[in-house]
């Protein structure tokens, strides 16, 4: 059984200033953004997860594993058949995932409800995700003090499989992931969730901007004119023209790590996507983001830019690509790889002793160089040319 659930998010407190008005004069809080200073991790011990999940959930843990993350905390467990929640009436047998939230997030109880809402509503549209389930109260959450902080603590069904990440990578399988990204987009149209309407994050591409308070921990020179370079680029191309591109509900964090494959058939070395987890980063965004999210960690994962293409000609199958999106692609993918880099190095410098954070370093930046040395007309030529090419293939 394997499974890795991360979640790169929001290493800080908030700073929050009551200075907006919302349409009807009432003051409204700004978006809460990152701001550099403490540590807001969960701090708990297995002995603390046990007697939380057995209060709870009325679940007696036989066996757990603590799951890579960034700044949250998260458990596979598997339950004793014996339950002590009238709610819960079977057990899953794949086990379960406990999640504490960081003490940021958990200051936004109404963004786990959102998350509940669109984790149910991809299942009942037959796409794979965890199953949130029932607390004792008849909660799908609740807030809870562990040592000095206050998390929310959720218990979701594990989704069984691999992560993307790890598994032989034929060209299909990109072609797959470009496809499957458009379709959650599409099984989204059909919510409205209000909790995440308003959900800020500095993960957000719209936000991108707010990264310039964290380019300090940018040592190497080179890589800091790359990102300035970027800034300008976002700052002047995409910033002014935000509203011209199409909004909606997006998943917001497809990368490698958190989408689910299984094998095929039974003794088959080929897999294919059957599930997505981790819904920390949902918002309201623009489409155009989500595509360049999606392009940047599956060409993080092949190293190679013409992956772009595949995944472009899988998203394509089920939304086209409107050509004013298609221009700002390589300054949107180039962000998301400033933002990943960037804050990896800043979570890192609170959590030395975390260091799964920082695997992705060097593949990121040789793949931020290669693709800043590109010029748009080019790369662009270049994806369209390896999507004609994959789509005429006739052993695809």
């Amino acid at each position: 059984m394997e499974m890795k659930t991360i979640l790169k998010k929001r290493p800080s407190e908030p700073e929050i200033s009551l200075d907006k008005e919302d349409q009807n004069g009432h003051q409204v809080e700004s978006p809460q953004f990152l701001k550099p200073g403490s540590k807001i991790r969960p701090i708990v011990s297995e002995e603390d997860v046990r007697k939380l999940v057995e209060r709870l959930y009325g679940i007696i843990v036989l066996e757990m594993c603590e799951l890579d993350s960034y700044d949250d905390k998260n458990y596979l467990i598997q339950a004793d058949s014996l339950i002590k929640n009238p709610i819960l009436k079977t057990i899953s047998p794949n086990g379960y995932v406990l999640k504490i939230a960081n003490s940021l997030d958990s200051q936004d109880e109404s963004f786990f409800d959102g998350q509940t809402q669109i984790m149910l509503h991809l299942n009942s549209r037959k796409i794979r995700c965890p199953v949130p389930k029932q607390n004792i109260f008849a909660k799908y959450h609740s807030l809870e003090t562990l040592g000095e902080g206050k998390h929310i603590v959720r218990l979701l069904e594990f989704v069984p499989g691999k992560v993307f990440h790890g598994v032989p990578h034929p060209d299909r399988l990109f072609y797959e992931a470009g496809m499957y990204i458009a379709r959650i987009d599409a099984a989204l149209k059909s919510i409205t969730c209000e909790h995440v309407r308003n959900r800020q994050s500095i993960w957000m591409l719209d936000n991108f901007m707010q990264l310039k308070n964290f380019v300090y921990v940018i040592k190497d020179e080179q890589h800091k004119d790359i990102i300035e370079q970027v800034m300008q680029a976002y700052e002047k191309r995409v910033l002014p023209n935000l509203d011209q591109f199409e909004k909606g509900l997006i998943y917001g964090d497809f990368n490698e790590h958190n989408i689910i494959v299984s094998r095929k058939e039974d003794n088959s070395k080929e897999y294919e996507i059957n599930g997505i987890i981790d819904f920390g980063d949902v918002c309201y965004s623009r489409f155009v983001f989500e595509l360049a999210i999606a392009m940047t960690y599956m060409m993080l994962e092949s190293g190679d830019l013409d992956t772009g293409g595949l995944v472009m000609a899988g998203y394509e199958m089920l939304r086209m690509i409107p050509d004013h999106e298609k221009q700002i692609l390589r300054i949107a993918i180039s962000a998301r790889l400033c933002q990943s880099l960037v804050m990896g190095l800043y979570t890192s410098s609170l959590d030395t002793d975390n260091q799964y954070i920082l695997t992705s370093q060097i593949r990121g930046w040789n793949l931020l160089e290669a693709l800043w040395a590109e010029k748009d007309k080019d790369i662009l030529e270049r994806w369209q040319k390896i999507a004609e090419k994959y789509l005429t293939k006739s052993d695809k």
